[in-house]
């Protein structure tokens, strides 16, 4: 086991709350023993074991994700001094990718000029319209960070090229589908990755979650009809369509791909993906360190590294999901929907019965343009999503 990713939390602060956040207001308050700022002396430490990670796992490439809280919050000369000392310690031989997850609100024309030119590519958080972030997307005095978040995310167009205008959405359900899809064409965004709510066995039910599966279905059909060239490409209907027809072996959330990423803290704690404290308060944190320890040991010595490194693996799924027939395209679904206080990670996800409904709906809409020859060879037939959810309910 080995990590390709690393999701750096370099600001353990945000200037927004929220309110959905997994790190403020899903009951976990480890940020609150965190640095506000990562320091030299933890960059530095990283960066020297993300060098012998690579180094031991023969990887010529290696992603850093610039994360937070708000990652803007440190400062552009934080990103200046980072990107110097990784090529004083990582040889040019290694590829370092860098991408930073931001809100928007905190960015200027000069300071996106700058992360260009450090080759640190950034994607905005922009939870479709107005009306639906000025209730969700909030600053601390509870003010509404739209135009905020759209100025932002314009300097980025303006700056690094309409094909790097790509955000993150989480689903509102309480928006249409449609206005949603116009909106994201009118901004002329590249990418629009959806997000589904935190939502797991703790406090609800399956039938207590948002019904994504319809609205996610009613965005594909949009988005499948629409020949506009220029259409932003929308995951994870596209990961989808891509597991469905054997192009892809998944992502964190879908297929039977493996989860390398970690997650390291403001002050260099090693831990698996800081969403996961969803499952509990501290859910995630363990004893090492990059100042003390290798990235590799928290696959030897963490139970729940070694489950969400192989989250989509036969052996952590249900027995229902083993027994589901779209199991190879779902995988079980992102690994902290399925927690349970009684039964931990053995259970479907919370979010089974949208997720059937959801990959039903595209395999047969892709499979009523292909011909009968085509279908025939393919081998992958028409779903009843119905059918599907009644067999693993009885």
């Amino acid at each position: 086991m080995y990590t390709s990713n690393l999701v750096v939390k370099v600001a353990s602060l945000c200037n927004l709350n929220c309110t959905y956040c997994y790190v403020y207001n899903m009951g976990n308050e480890s940020y609150k023993n965190q640095p506000k700022f990562m320091s030299q002396e933890v960059i530095e430490a990283m960066l020297l074991k993300v060098k012998k990670n690579c180094v031991e796992n023969n990887l010529k490439e290696f992603v850093i994700i610039f994360h937070g809280g708000e990652p803007l919050l440190t400062g552009i000369d934080f990103y200046i001094n980072f990107i110097k000392t990784q090529k004083e310690i990582i040889p040019a031989d290694i590829s370092i990718e860098y991408a930073m997850q931001s809100n928007g609100t905190l960015l200027t024309k000069e300071w996106a000029k700058i992360l260009k030119r450090l080759n640190i590519q950034v994607g905005i958080s922009i939870d479709g319209t107005p009306k639906s972030n000025n209730k969700n997307r909030i600053f601390h005095n509870k003010k509404g960070s739209y135009d905020e978040i759209i100025r932002g995310f314009k300097i980025v167009k303006s700056t690094f090229g309409d094909q790097m205008a790509n955000c993150l959405c989480v689903i509102d359900t309480s928006e249409s589908a449609n206005i949603v899809y116009d909106h994201f064409k009118k901004l002329k965004a590249n990418s629009v990755h959806f997000l589904f709510q935190d939502y797991n066995y703790i406090k609800s039910t399956q039938r207590d979650v948002p019904k994504i599966g319809k609205w996610l279905s009613g965005m594909f059909n949009i988005w499948y009809n629409d020949r506009d060239k220029n259409k932003p490409e929308i995951r994870p209907l596209t990961d989808l369509v891509a597991l469905i027809f054997g192009r892809s072996k998944g992502s964190e959330s879908f297929g039977s791909s493996k989860n390398r990423t970690l997650v390291v803290e403001t002050d260099g704690s090693i831990e698996s993906v800081d969403t996961l404290n969803i499952c509990g308060d501290g859910f995630t944190k363990t004893k090492f360190n990059v100042l003390r320890n290798d990235l590799d040991l928290i696959y030897k010595e963490s139970t729940l590294a070694k489950i969400y490194y192989n989250s989509h693996s036969q052996d952590n799924l249900c027995e229902s999901c083993q027994n589901c027939p779209i199991m190879p395209v779902c995988g079980g679904g992102y690994l902290g929907h399925r927690f349970s206080p009684i039964n931990e990670f053995n259970n479907p996800s919370i979010y089974c019965r949208e997720i059937i409904e959801l990959v039903c709906y595209i395999q047969n809409e892709v499979l009523r343009d292909i011909s009968n020859d085509g279908i025939q060879e393919s081998g992958i037939d028409y779903l009843d999503s119905k059918s599907i959810i009644h067999s693993l309910s009885s």
